[in-house]
Order: structure tokens, then C-alpha cells, then sequence
């Protein structure tokens, strides 16, 4: 017995009810007294019976109303197929069911996605359902917890509103934004995902199996494979076998100064980039130079993909490590056939480990954040904004020398003008003769 009480008060604290009059409702017990007080002072009887009338209305109401609505229950869903992103718009499902025989009442959702947002809906049937798709849309990239909820409906009558509130909550991975870089340049499987990059020539030492993708040659099919899972696999040789790629992020804490888009953008940069190498059919991993050193597995797919993108999605700019520090201190066999380095300063270190990369045999591929024209331009030394331009220009030159193909991300137009800039040379935009 004493469970059972447990439980029925476990349900209550889940689920508050809270019953409020409305504007009718305050008007019957308002009513309902003063025809009490003027009985009690004129001593009619019809007037007694008017008042207790008026107040057995919201008793009636109460047990009504509580009949009713008592099997509501609620649920949010995220479908499956949607991948919140920042800046871009969502959906979210809104489920609420019926549990009892009778058909509940309107229904009104207040619900927090994340902000206080209102609902209504008509009445949900006897053991039914009622669902609808509300669009939201996240300004900034990040975990989210959507909820808590309130479930409001009245009595027939309309003199009272019972409140239902759902605390739990909802968590919710909103992605960085990721753009196109038609003109990256590292190209692998091509658009197609079945035809090689300039980079690949077809060998004879068999290297392992992979899915098939459009364009591969069907002589090189795995048919024992085929029969035994069913799905299509095909042989893959050692010149075949895409190179991988390491996206290391530069995420050095650099003061309290230091804008928020500076750090978004770079972010913005390295979640495209990984998308990218992924629409090419490259292997990649990512490595955050963040207090915790977070690091996904290299691989390619869906997996490997999302993987990346939730830790981006975390990201901040709080590790005590440089860039160069932090390149130095991975194993070159961590590290791929290549590397591309998403920094947020340019500085000797940094030319040391893109040489000692290169020296390595890894391609070297570094978008450069243009941190002036994120953090102003005002402030003495150098001549002001042409000595930084300047300065930052010459840290490229030494890039390329040190065998590094350069591209720059700039202020304006974010990561969007990084696309552009990777179609051909521009102002910042550098082209690097070395094969990538």
C-alpha cells in the first residue's frame, strides 16, 4: 500500500496540477457569496439556494474538468532526419495523447523552444493523439534543453483552468553552419563518389573492402561479400585507398578581448571543411586544441561525420596551447597523409610545424583567420590597420614557403567569401605550387 501511495505521489510532483478560476469563474464565486451575505441579511430562501447554486458550480466544474483532462500526457519529438543547425531553421513535433476513454477538452502546449512559445489544439480524442510540427530556429550553435511544458484546458463550463506541467526536458545538439567550398583544394572521390582525384592511379596490391560507390568498376566487385551481407561491396587497392586528412581547430584562449566571431567562424570553417572532405569521399578526422584535447577516429560516412560535428557544436576557445604546440605534440601517425590547420594566429611556431609537416611527407593545407578584422583596427604600432594587414600578409608569404597552401578567412562575409575565395586567387588568397 505504501508503494502504491509512493507511486500515485510520484505521478502528482511529476505532473502539478494546478487549478485556477478564470474571469467566469471568479464571477460565479463572486456572486455565489454576495447572494449568500444577502440572504443571510434579507433571510430569503430563494436567494440562499441561488448562492449555494452558484457555488456548486465550480465544484462541478472541478470534477468535470479533472475527468476530462486527467489522461493528457505529453511529448516533444525531434524527427530523425533533422540535424539542427545554427542560423537555419528546424522542426520539432509536439505530441499530445489521450489516455482515457472520454475525449479531453481544447488543449492549449506552453511549451520553452527554447523560449516561451504558445500552442493550440482542438480536442484530443479517447485514446488518441494529436501532433503538430512547429518550426524553430537556434541563432547559435550549442547544446539546448528544450521544455519545461504546461498542458492547459477548462471545465465545459469554462469557470476553471487546469494547468498540468511536464518538467521534463528535451536536449538538444545544435550544429555550426556549414558552407560549400566548391573550390577546396583537395579533391577525392569527385561529385559522384565513384571517380578518383588527380592524386589517385590505380595499383594492383589489394587493400581492403569498402561500400560501393557510383562510378567504381564492377569487375572489382566482391561478390562473396554481396552474398553474404547482402549489400554491394566492392575490392579497394592500395593507390585507391583515399588519403586521410586531420581538421586541427585552433582553439587558444586569447583573452577576454577576443570577439565571438572570431571564434564562430572558425568553428563555421572547420565543420565545413569536414563536410567537405566528406562529400569527397576522404577519410578525416578532427582534433580540438581545447582544454580536453577532444578528437574523433578517422572514418567516413554518416558516423565519423556527425561524430565531428557534435564536438564542434561544444566547442570553445579554452585551451592554454598554441597551434604549433599543440601539431607538435600528435604523432605524425595520427595525423593522416595530410593535415589542414584551422589557425587563429600566425607566428614563427607555426612556420616551424608546417616545414616539419611538409618534411614528414604530409600536405599542408592552413585557412588563416584574419583576426584584425574581427578585433578592430584601431590601436598604435605598425601604423594602425595597414601594419596589422601587413604583418598578417607577410605571415602567409611564410606559409607558402614553408610549403603550405594558404586560404584566409576574413571578416566579411565570414565563411561564406571562404567559399569564393577557394575558386581562385583574391586578395588574401593564396595558391601554393606544391601538389595537394
Amino acid at each position: 500500500m505504501r508503494r502504491v501511495w509512493k507511486r500515485a505521489l510520484g505521478v502528482f510532483y511529476r505532473r502539478r496540477l494546478r487549478v485556477r478560476p478564470t474571469g467566469r469563474g471568479w464571477q460565479a464565486l463572486f456572486f455565489g457569496v454576495l447572494c449568500i451575505v444577502l440572504a443571510y441579511l434579507l433571510g430569503t430562501t430563494q436567494i440562499y439556494q441561488l448562492g449555494y447554486a452558484l457555488l456548486a458550480l465550480p465544484v462541478a466544474a472541478f470534477a468535470l474538468g479533472f475527468w476530462l483532462s486527467r489522461g493528457l500526457s505529453y511529448a516533444r519529438k525531434i524527427p530523425s532526419n533533422e540535424r539542427p543547425t545554427a542560423g537555419r531553421e528546424t522542426h520539432i513535433e509536439l505530441v499530445a495523447s489521450n489516455a482515457s476513454p472520454a475525449t479531453s477538452p481544447r488543449v492549449e502546449i506552453v511549451d520553452h523552444l527554447p523560449k516561451r512559445r504558445f500552442f493550440e489544439l482542438p480536442p484530443v480524442e479517447g485514446r488518441g493523439t494529436r501532433k503538430i510540427r512547429v518550426p524553430m530556429s537556434f541563432e547559435k550553435r550549442g547544446l539546448y534543453n528544450l521544455g519545461p511544458a504546461e498542458l492547459k484546458t477548462t471545465d465545459p463550463f469554462g469557470l476553471l483552468r487546469f494547468a498540468r506541467r511536464f518538467p521534463e526536458t528535451t536536449e538538444v545538439v545544435v550544429y555550426p553552419e556549414v558552407h560549400d567550398l566548391p573550390g577546396f583544394p583537395l579533391r577525392g572521390s569527385g561529385a559522384d563518389a565513384g571517380t578518383r582525384g588527380s592524386f589517385s592511379q590505380r595499383g594492383d596490391e589489394f587493400s581492403g573492402l569498402r561500400e560501393y560507390r557510383r562510378g567504381d568498376e564492377r569487375r572489382h566487385i566482391h561478390w562473396k561479400s554481396v552474398a553474404r551481407t547482402g549489400q554491394l561491396v566492392v575490392k579497394e587497392f592500395a593507390a585507391d585507398a583515399p588519403r586521410r586528412y586531420a581538421v586541427v581547430l585552433d582553439l587558444q584562449r586569447a583573452g577576454l578581448g577576443v570577439p565571438e566571431a572570431e571564434v564562430e567562424d572558425a568553428v563555421s570553417a572547420g565543420a565545413s571543411v569536414i563536410s567537405h572532405l566528406s562529400s569527397e569521399g576522404l577519410p578525416s578526422r578532427l582534433l580540438l586544441s581545447g582544454t580536453e584535447r577532444a578528437a574523433t577516429v578517422f572514418g567516413s560516412g554518416e558516423g565519423p561525420y556527425w561524430a565531428a560535428m557534435k564536438l564542434l557544436a561544444t566547442a570553445g576557445a579554452d585551451g592554454d596551447e598554441g597551434l604549433d604546440e599543440f601539431v607538435d605534440g600528435v604523432p605524425r601517425g595520427d595525423l593522416g597523409e595530410g593535415v589542414i590547420l584551422i589557425s587563429r594566429s600566425i607566428g614563427d611556431g607555426l612556420f616551424r610545424s608546417v616545414a616539419k609537416l611538409r618534411a614528414s611527407g604530409l600536405s599542408v593545407v592552413v585557412v588563416a583567420v584574419a583576426t584584425y578584422t574581427y578585433r578592430g583596427f584601431g590601436g598604435a604600432g605598425m601604423g594602425g590597420a595597414a601594419g596589422r594587414e601587413a604583418a598578417f600578409d607577410a605571415g602567409l608569404r611564410r606559409l607558402e614557403v614553408a610549403g603550405a597552401t594558404v586560404r584566409v578567412l576574413r571578416h566579411e562575409g565570414g565563411v561564406r567569401n571562404l567559399a569564393g575565395a577557394f575558386g581562385g586567387a583574391g586578395k588574401g588568397t593564396t595558391n601554393n605550387k606544391g601538389a595537394v
